[in-house]
């Protein structure tokens, strides 16, 4: 009688025993689970911010490209109606000449390409300074 008490108290240990012992490895290896699941999210995570900035880099790059082009497109407009100005103002000044007075029209496209000139000249000065501030502020930034 004795042997079977001490057989089941013993059975009663080595069951609580080994449930300690589970119950240890268990949280063990969650722990570890925890931590390669942390450092998964962590490269994950770095590898987000490496593709946003490459993704930022080149959107820049484009931002550049496209502002660059845009100014020249400008420019090249001003320029071209400079040129108009002059052969328009030229051809009246031949009229004048030759005894004709210039047209209404005439008169009226030398006004409208002068301010038209003169918008394109403020939105280059614009584009300069605005230009100016972002070299400075990339300059700063180093």
């Amino acid at each position: 009688m004795i042997w079977v008490a001490l057989a089941v108290v013993l059975s009663i240990v080595v069951s609580v025993i080994t449930a300690q012992v589970q119950a240890r490895i268990l949280r063990k290896q969650h722990r570890r689970d925890r931590h390669v699941d942390m450092l998964r999210q962590d490269t994950v995570a770095e590898k987000v911010v490496h593709a946003s900035n490459r993704a930022n880099e080149k959107l820049e790059e484009i931002h550049v490209l496209v502002n660059s082009n845009m100014t020249e497109h400008m420019q090249a407009e001003a320029d071209g109606m400079v040129r108009e100005l002059a052969m328009m103002l030229e051809v009246i000044e031949l009229n004048k000449a030759a005894g004709r007075r210039p047209s209404e029209e005439a008169l009226s496209s030398v006004e409208t390409t002068r301010t038209k000139i003169a918008e394109l000249e403020a939105q280059l000065g614009d584009r300069a300074r605005t230009q100016h501030v972002v070299e400075l502020m990339e300059g700063e930034g180093e």
